[in-house]
């Protein structure tokens, strides 16, 4: 009775969580690469952002969009876009747009991660990625393997709906910050319906922080 009872307590375990093999992992990547290939992703999202030094989370609402091979859009009440080579971090409130090459130090390399990883193109050149069946989707957990990013980022955890549509993330900081989003409305457009590019303000002030051309 014991025994049957023990087994009985596994069962659940088993169905919530299912972790992938490498090669069902490799499999299941590929899957939802070529779900995008070749369209821009759109979603909306809520975020909910903390920090040990904050007594209560700063939550943004806004859109988010990717491109291949390296385009990215996050607009909420700021804007953070990126054409490709150029990242644009725009805020209207103090007018001033801050510019970075994408891939160099600083925001430029860590968007860059950030977007190829919700490409899930070519995640292994940057992340040790490991998969998890769920009941209605799939977790993605990515480590960070080297570079800025992994002195940033202590990991990153995606999961997806049955569909492979974004349903949430997990970006957690090595200073203990947390950035919980919550995604809806995910749509696959024809390239070219989200414009990437970014022109300043004839009022804004742009910075290059790190004092790249």
């Amino acid at each position: 009775m014991k025994t049957l009872l023990f087994i009985l307590l596994l069962v659940p375990v088993a169905a919530i969580a299912q972790p992938l093999s490498d090669s069902e992992t490799a499999a299941l990547i590929a899957r939802i690469a070529a779900s995008r290939a070749g369209r821009t992703v759109q979603a909306d999202f809520v975020e909910s952002k903390t920090l040990p030094m904050w007594k209560s989370p700063v939550v943004e609402a806004g859109t988010i969009a990717f491109e291949p091979p390296n385009r990215f859009l996050r607009k909420t009440k700021n804007l953070v876009v990126c054409d490709g080579t150029t990242l644009w971090m725009y805020y209207p409130e103090f007018q001033q747009a801050e510019r970075y090459p994408l891939g160099g130090r600083g925001p430029g390399q860590i968007f860059a991660a950030l977007g190829q990883a919700l490409r899930f193109e070519n995640l292994d050149e940057m992340f040790r990625v490991t998969a998890t069946r769920l009941p209605d989707g799939f977790r993605i957990d990515l480590l960070p393997k080297s570079g800025l990013l992994r002195r940033v980022v202590r990991s990153l955890q995606i999961e997806l709906d049955s569909s492979l549509r974004l349903r949430s993330s997990l970006l957690t900081g090595k200073e203990g910050d947390v950035a919980e989003t919550k995604y809806s409305n995910e749509q696959q457009l024809p390239l070219g319906s989200v414009r990437f590019s970014f022109d300043p303000p004839a009022s804004a002030t742009v910075v290059a922080p790190f004092g790249e051309k």
